[in-house]
C-alpha cells in the first residue's frame, strides 16, 4: 500500500508545528501571524492579478 504525500505531509507539519508551539509558545506566535501576513499579501496580489487580466 502506498502512502500519500499530499495528506502525510500536512499531518507531520502540523505535528511538528504543535510540538514546536508546546516548547516555544511565543515563538509559535510569530510564526503564525507571519504566515498570516504572507498569505493575506499573496491572495490580495493574485486578486489585483485578476482584476488586471480581466479589465
Amino acid at each position: 500500500m502506498l502512502v500519500r504525500p499530499r495528506k502525510v505531509l500536512p499531518t507531520v507539519l502540523t505535528i511538528c508545528a504543535a510540538l514546536y508551539a508546546l516548547k516555544d509558545p511565543e515563538g509559535a506566535a510569530t510564526i503564525v501571524k507571519a504566515a498570516a501576513h504572507v498569505i493575506t499579501s499573496a491572495s490580495e496580489s493574485l486578486a489585483r492579478f485578476i482584476h488586471t487580466i480581466n479589465s
